[in-house]
């Protein structure tokens, strides 16, 4: 009989799936890339589902942000696997080289990147670039704007309570803020130079905004 932590994990993946799919919130590919990520996730942390379910909270947290975004004005866009590697490529490398830690902060600032970039365009001011600070249109690589940059704070919040949670650890909570929001704002640093130029593309820069959260935590919690 398959251990109960595996009949969880594929049960999930299936109802993942099964959403996914319905609801064309990923195309084919996308699911089977997530799934496998979804099992990465869980190996790599030597069958803990904790950190599988922190990968699912930050699927269902984005997706519920992008839902919230669009009320009905723009169509959701399938999310394809250079979305989910860009979004989730850092945190699953974090795990396979054993810092659980930098899981969470490769987390937390993708997530605070997703909800800065969908919650802004709900801004009723113009986003300015990142790098000039002067004002751009709504979508533009490395715009930002105030209501973005406090739906990323809340994004890293999401990642770091949950951490709190297990850790029961305050000065970690505020390092995983910290980073989110940082991996966050590099993000959009990133889209500004590269992304805009293009040199290079969504998912690249995305994996780049979570890889410098990711590196923030280190460097904070080495401190």
């Amino acid at each position: 009989m398959l251990p109960t932590e595996v009949i969880a994990l594929l049960l999930t993946l299936a109802v993942f799936s099964a959403i996914s799919y319905k609801k064309r919130l990923l195309n084919i590919e996308g699911i089977l890339i997530a799934n496998s990520i979804g099992i990465a996730i869980f190996l790599f942390s030597e069958w803990n589902l904790t950190f599988f379910f922190v990968a699912v909270l930050f699927f269902v947290v984005a997706e519920a942000g992008t839902l919230y975004s669009k009320k009905g004005k723009r169509k959701h866009e399938v999310r394809t696997t250079g979305n989910i590697l860009g979004n989730s490529g850092t945190a699953v490398l974090a795990l396979a080289l054993g810092f659980q830690f930098g899981f969470f902060a490769a987390l937390a600032a993708a997530l605070a990147d997703t909800l800065s970039g969908e919650i802004g365009l709900l801004s009723k001011k113009k986003p300015v670039l990142i790098t000039t600070l002067k004002e751009v249109e709504p979508g533009t690589d490395g715009g930002v704007t105030r209501l973005g940059l406090i739906a990323g704070v809340f994004g890293a919040a999401v990642i770091a309570s949950v951490h709190f949670a297990i850790n029961q650890d305050l000065f970690l909570f505020g390092v995983l803020v910290v980073s989110g929001f940082v991996g966050s704002v590099a993000d959009s640093f990133f889209g500004a130079v590269l992304e805009r130029q293009k040199k290079l593309d969504n998912a690249e820069v995305n994996f780049l905004g979570s890889l410098s959260g990711t590196v923030m935590a280190w460097i904070l919690t080495s401190i």
